[in-house]
């Protein structure tokens, strides 16, 4: 993850070429009940910051300075699974009610495409970030972007040209993440 960008603009190609990868994430039933807003316009992404800066810990002055350039909203889409089960083919199934779901799907699936969306960033030398929201992305603040009801932001992602001095070290990470052992078990626990 990319903490520090510099404010070249991303083209719009790169862009769409990065965000195309979500549409081959899994989706259960092929339901695909997951959107995605692209904020690239200088003034729409201002506009994000503005609406997402939580007084309970603003944002640094200088902020925007190295902050993403384009904005992803993931956006899960519930009644589309729930619609999707009620079809013949998949009615038998008994998912046409929420409750009866062993997890939600509509978040698994769009969380799967959000990690497609980061693995093409890097692939294509793109600095890419997941970050979560504590103010301004509910209702009403996703309807200032033309969200409709009904959708649910999983995060945000942030994409743009890494800033100069930030260099990527993954050795950094080395020391605290589990170990491959730790982590799986083979046949049994």
């Amino acid at each position: 993850m990319v903490r520090k960008f510099d404010q070249r603009p991303l083209d719009p190609e790169l862009v769409d070429r990065i965000v195309e990868s979500a549409r081959h994430a899994p989706s259960a039933g092929f339901s695909q009940g997951f959107d995605f807003v692209v904020l690239d316009r200088p003034e729409t992404v201002a506009r994000f910051w503005e609406v997402t800066d939580d007084p309970a810990f603003p944002s640094p002055p200088d902020f925007e300075a190295t902050a993403p350039t384009v904005i992803v909203l993931p956006l899960t889409n519930k009644a589309a699974y729930l619609e999707r089960y009620s079809r013949p083919d998949k009615v038998a199934f008994g998912l046409t009610d929420e409750a009866r779901w062993p997890v939600p799907f509509w978040d698994v699936d769009t969380a799967m495409a959000i990690m497609l969306i980061l693995l093409a960033a890097t692939d294509l030398g793109v600095g890419a970030l997941y970050f979560g929201l504590t103010e301004g992305m509910d209702a009403p603040g996703l309807r200032e972007f033309g969200v409709p009801d009904g959708r649910k932001l999983l995060g945000v992602i942030g994409l743009g040209h890494a800033a100069a001095d930030e260099p990527f070290d993954p050795s950094k990470f080395n020391e605290r993440r589990r170990k491959f052992d730790d982590m799986v078990h083979r046949n049994k626990w």
